[in-house]
């Protein structure tokens, strides 16, 4: 074999051997990961609030009451009124939807809550006037901040509160005189929310309420129809409470 054909087929054999090591070489060159490659990895999207959600929550509630027998001219007015506190607890059910723009999301929220807020002072020397919230509902627009799962938000909108007064002598606690009536007014308020996972989200919020000012007919309890007295009462309750939604 010449030199020039012997240079040839060395060069051939060497080529082919590159050839056939190269990927054995890669191969050796590659380190597997124990976590999974990028590309094997699930697509996990971004979270969202958008969407339809329904809960729960409970807390505690204080406020200020004040009322007046105002039919009957300014001075039995001034001897009648009356101004104290209330507290107790509130729990109950919210339903809304959200709708995320970026990082602002927008919703509407509807809730339904039972109380046991009332709170009680003594009245014209030997009586003792009582108040009690029995529910309040709320229907709320929301305008919110997020920042991947929690979200900042303020509220505001519309309150209904049912709200009763009892007179009755000091002591034995019988009244005679009781009446109630269903206050409409305006709420605000601001909170936090968390979502723990995709569709459970916890939060905790305060509100303020105000029920505004209305006319509560007070019968004559022994004697039923007997007479009535006409009373202004105004009501304020103040809300922290703690919750649990489900998103769909």
């Amino acid at each position: 074999m010449s030199t020039h054909a012997s240079r040839k087929f060395i060069a051939i054999i060497a080529m082919a051997g590159m050839a056939l090591t190269t990927p054995a070489l890669a191969a050796d060159l590659w380190v597997p990961d124990d976590r999974g490659s990028i590309k094997d990895a699930p697509y996990e999207p971004a979270f969202s609030w958008t969407g339809f959600y329904i809960g729960g929550h409970a807390g505690l509630a204080t406020g200020n009451t004040e009322g007046a027998v105002t039919a009957f001219g300014p001075a039995i007015a001034a001897l009648t009124a009356t101004d104290y506190t209330m507290n107790g607890g509130i729990y109950g059910g919210h339903i809304g939807y959200n709708y995320q723009m970026g990082k602002t999301v927008i919703g509407i929220e509807g809730t339904f809550s039972g109380t046991d807020i009332e709170g009680e002072t003594t009245c014209l020397v030997l009586l003792k006037c009582q108040r009690n919230v029995d529910w309040v509902a709320t229907v709320v627009g929301r305008l919110g901040y997020t920042s991947g799962n929690t979200m900042f938000y303020g509220l505001g909108g519309v309150a209904w509160g049912d709200v009763q007064t009892n007179v009755g002598f000091i002591g034995p606690g019988l009244n005679f005189l009781s009446g109630g009536e269903t206050h409409v007014g305006w709420t605000a308020g601001i909170g936090i929310e968390h979502a723990i996972s995709r569709n459970l989200i916890v939060r905790v919020e305060y509100s303020h309420i105000d029920l505004g000012e209305d006319t509560h007919t007070l019968n004559f309890t022994p004697v039923p129809g007997l007479f009535t007295v006409p009373t202004e009462v105004d009501a304020t309750i103040d809300t922290l409470k703690v919750g649990v939604s489900y998103k769909f």
